[in-house]
């Protein structure tokens, strides 16, 4: 079993995990704040572009990394919310070929998947210093992710 969340980053996923994952299934947490503290950096927004661009795309490979242990696993968190964040913030940035690439990449990442849970609403999402909490920006993702999900061939 291989089970990924999707919602808008407002939304808090630690409950919704925990009861995915019933004791039976290791939880992994969004490795999005790890990358981008290791390069010095707060928040993926305040990355220079060009290496927000390859943090982006390491953020597939330590995905497919995770994915490559096995299951039972219960991500709290989607390639389709990075998908989504990048369409909203960085998707300028790169070429239609390079585009072109990445989703390719995250498409095979979210094959892997036996489902993603497409969380609506929940409980808020405390600050934490990473995840940006912005209502504006958060309905924009949430938007953006039915149709993510449905282009990547992701089981919702």
């Amino acid at each position: 079993m291989i089970i990924a969340i999707a919602a808008a980053p407002t939304l808090d996923r630690a409950k919704r995990a925990a009861e995915l994952a019933a004791g039976k299934a290791r939880i992994v947490a969004d490795p999005g704040r790890g990358l981008v503290a290791a390069r010095g950096f707060q928040t993926m927004y305040e990355v220079p572009r060009d290496l927000q661009t390859e943090l982006r795309l390491a953020l597939f490979d330590t995905h497919a990394a995770e994915l490559d242990k096995g299951g039972p696993v219960v991500f709290d968190h989607c390639v389709a919310e990075w998908i989504a964040d990048w369409m909203r913030w960085h998707w300028a940035a790169v070429s239609t070929r390079a585009w072109d690439a990445a989703m390719d990449k995250a498409a095979a990442l979210a094959k892997r998947y036996d489902r993603v849970d497409l969380l609506r609403e929940g409980p808020a999402r405390g600050y934490d210093g990473y995840f940006w909490l912005d209502a504006p920006n958060a309905r924009q993702i949430a938007e953006l992710l039915p149709f993510v999900l449905a282009r990547l061939g992701a089981k919702t």
